[in-house]
């Protein structure tokens, strides 16, 4: 984690001295390799190993800080973008990416190396059980659950940059939408939490399962908001669930495979994330060129999110060896 966001604040340091196009495409290569080994990764493993028993909410609370940072930090970039230029925005990330690095150099331990009695006695070995990458893909529950994140995922491409666009659209008005945008963050890291602790007490799988089902209600519905259904309603529901899949995805792999190969396993599942961020730009363009409106995509999207929910069917929880 460290060594990530050390990469990942050195990328938006150096950028500042960009004079190619190349410069660009290359730092945004190094700084989308870094988030996975900053905030994609480590949280799970982490969160697994120290909380085993309440992993679900503390993964929840963890994920909340996604939005959070999302909420704080860019109208601080914003302001020091136009305040003085887009220099100064990208060199204060890359600080504030140093000082997390060093921070979680300095703070973060596993519990092998400093338990500090949150631990049981023997509850290590018990923890650090599970599936080898090589194990873990010769099961339909792999393939399974790599598809539902698949489906999940179109959330990030294919929905959610085009949510603003679609409510002014609509008719609503920008401070309106703009409103609205803020309570759908707000909202996501309510569902972070949520069903965070639904996870505990039902088994991820079933909590991804209610989610996937609530994004697709919700995405279907986001069609008409500001058109005939309550704006103040639908997209504060739809961040809800969209937001409580950022803590679920995580779950269900540890639930399935266990922790001790998690970051294996993980890393070769988000690889399907490619997918829907190739995709999900072009259903939402084409849907634009052709109807003038992004309704056509959100059908498709909600369509994929139930694909995805019934692949669950094929898991099972808790498979983890011992």
């Amino acid at each position: 984690m460290a060594f990530s966001m050390a990469v990942f604040g050195i990328s938006y340091l150096v950028r500042p001295f960009m004079t190619e196009l190349w410069h660009w495409y290359f730092l945004s290569v190094v700084q989308s390799f870094s988030i996975v080994g900053a905030s994609m990764l480590p949280p799970g493993k982490l969160v697994g190993l120290w909380f085993p028993e309440n992993r679900g909410r503390v993964i929840g609370i963890t994920a909340m800080g996604n939005n959070f940072g999302g909420m704080v930090i860019q109208p601080i970039i914003a302001f020091l973008v136009t305040a003085y230029n887009w220099k100064v925005g990208y060199a204060v990330v890359g600080v504030l990416g140093i000082l997390v690095s060093i921070y979680s150099y300095l703070v973060v331990k596993n519990p092998d190396s400093e338990s500090k009695g949150i631990l049981k006695p023997g509850k290590k070995a018990e923890i650090l059980t599970g599936f080898t990458l090589k194990e873990a893909i010769r099961t339909k529950t792999f393939y399974a659950i790599t598809f539902a994140i698949l489906c999940g995922t179109f959330t990030y491409s294919s929905l959610l940059p085009q949510v603003s666009s679609h409510l002014i659209i609509n008719g609503v008005r920008e401070s309106t939408a703009s409103i609205a945008l803020s309570l759908f963050a707000t909202c996501g890291m309510a569902g972070k939490f949520v069903f965070g602790n639904l996870s505990d007490k039902y088994g991820p799988r079933m909590a991804l399962v209610l989610d996937l089902c609530g994004q697709a209600i919700f995405a279907s519905l986001l069609v008409y908001a500001g058109d005939g259904l309550p704006v103040w309603v639908i997209v504060p529901a739809m961040g809800f669930f969209l937001g409580a899949f950022g803590a679920l995805y995580q779950l269900i792999v540890i639930d399935a495979f266990g922790v001790k190969h998690f970051g294996a396993i993980m890393g070769v599942i988000s690889i399907s994330n490619a997918v829907p961020s190739f995709l999900g730009p072009i259903i939402a363009g084409v849907s634009f060129d052709i109807t003038g409106s992004y309704a056509v995509a959100f059908v498709i999207t909600s369509i994929i999110f139930v694909l995805g929910a019934l692949s669950l069917k094929l898991t099972r929880e808790n498979t983890t060896k011992g």
